[in-house]
């Protein structure tokens, strides 16, 4: 058994029409990553492309496990992979447009980032991930001075008062399992999935947004996500469903 490690992420493509309702309800996702390992593609295809590449900090150093999404909206495609523990990353079989875009996710306290890229042939990129900005936000409070006594008397609406939102937390992490025959043929991969969490915590409406993967790995990727828990997200305190993106990352040594 091959254990996993959490790493954070985010986007979604349609995938399922319970996906479509949580989106339409709240279009931030819940992004999570999962690297059973962390990995190239290593699928080709005649006559297709291949995207390499690096990610670093500011100060030059590489960011490890960073998630690395491959999107051609002229096409609907959207692949996958994720950065190795040397900050580098390469997928394969990619088929050759000018006119894809390239979103990458980094840890916690870092922007993500987004470019255009023309792939109609080899590429390589070195990306570097901004540090987000903190932000802070007070209220001073003051008394309000009573000037014209008509308006001291108009009724006061009630106003429902909102916008607190909680995050939906992982509780329970089951890891996923390397398939033995892919491990045998040194198969590689990242499976990117589209989810909904909904009020109980339960992971419903899982589906595979990538396709430059080996369906052995798509296979242990949802047999494990599915049974993962949250607690759930909370929208003014009450339960609430939200979309969801995980991605689980297989990697030989």
């Amino acid at each position: 058994m091959t254990l996993g490690r959490i790493v954070p992420h985010i986007r979604s493509d349609s995938a399922s029409l319970e996906v479509s309702r949580a989106r339409s309800r709240l279009r931030g996702l819940v992004p999570v990553a999962l690297a059973v390992s962390c990995a190239p593609i290593t699928f080709a295809q005649q006559n297709s492309v291949t995207l390499s590449g690096s990610v670093h900090d500011p100060s030059g150093a590489r960011i490890p496990w960073a998630s690395v999404l491959i999107i051609n909206p002229d096409q609907g495609v959207t692949e996958a992979t994720t950065a190795r523990a040397d900050g580098s990353f390469r997928i394969e079989g990619l088929a050759p447009s000018p006119l894809y875009e390239v979103e990458m996710v980094g840890p916690i306290g870092f922007l993500p980032h987004r470019q255009s890229v023309n792939l109609t042939a080899d590429h390589h990129i070195d990306i570097e991930l901004e540090v987000d900005l903190i932000v802070e936000a007070i209220v001073v409070s003051g008394t309000r001075q009573t000037g014209d006594p008509a308006l001291s008397k108009s009724p006061r609406r009630r106003v429902r008062v909102g916008g607190n939102f909680k995050k939906a937390k992982l509780v329970h992490h089951v890891p996923a399992i390397y398939p033995a025959g892919a491990e045998r043929e040194g198969i590689e991969g990242t499976v990117l999935l589209e989810a909904v969490i909904s009020t109980d915590g339960t992971v419903t409406g899982l589906a595979p947004i990538n396709s430059i993967v080996d369906e052995r790995l798509v296979t242990a990727a949802t047999e494990a996500v599915l049974q993962w828990r949250y607690e759930p997200a909370r929208l003014n305190g009450q339960p609430f469903e939200i979309g969801a993106q995980i991605s689980v990352a297989f990697e030989l040594p």
